[in-house]
């Protein structure tokens, strides 16, 4: 299999992908994470049809993050990560959508466990219908840290011959 540069690609004619960061989270700000450990990760991503849709969902975003940022740091046991946009249409940004990329962190295995599926609840379904974001095309996949999870690798130590 050849691996292929970025420069070879835009050479070759392709496109590079470009995402902007569009709301800054915990990984690109230290202070909002302090000294608490991520147990797990959770990578949300949220196709919006148009360009009205990605505004809406910007905008809630930012609405859930700054209701977050005020409850009092012993509640903090979750938090938002940088969210990014990918649009469909570089060149022209308003003919079209594009997919919202949003991670959250957890810092509570407790919690994790018992609100991981929160974004296919009820509430969250009524804020993707107000949004506009249809639930076929929101996707979740959640990530436990190497320190969390079950499976641990056997470390292979080199024995000399």
């Amino acid at each position: 299999m050849t691996t292929r540069s970025v420069l070879d690609l835009i050479k070759a004619g392709e496109q590079p992908v470009t995402r902007i960061r569009v709301l800054i989270g915990e990984s690109d700000d230290p202070e909002r994470r302090g000294d608490k450990k991520v147990v797990a990760f959770s990578d949300c991503r949220y196709y919006c049809p148009d360009w009205a849709t990605l505004e809406k969902c910007v905008a809630a975003i930012k609405d859930s993050d700054d209701r977050l940022r005020a409850r009092p740091e012993e509640l903090m046991l979750w938090d938002w990560d940088s969210t990014w946009l990918q649009l469909d249409n570089p060149t022209n940004p308003t003919e079209g959508g594009g997919t919202i990329f949003l991670g959250v962190a957890w810092y509570s295995q407790e919690f994790f466990d018992d609100r991981a599926g929160a974004w296919f609840g009820y509430m969250h379904q009524r804020i993707y219908k107000q949004i506009g974001v249809p639930l076929e095309e929101i996707s979740v996949q959640h990530f436990l840290t190497a320190e969390k999870a079950a499976w641990k690798p056997e470390l292979e130590t080199a024995t000399a011959q």
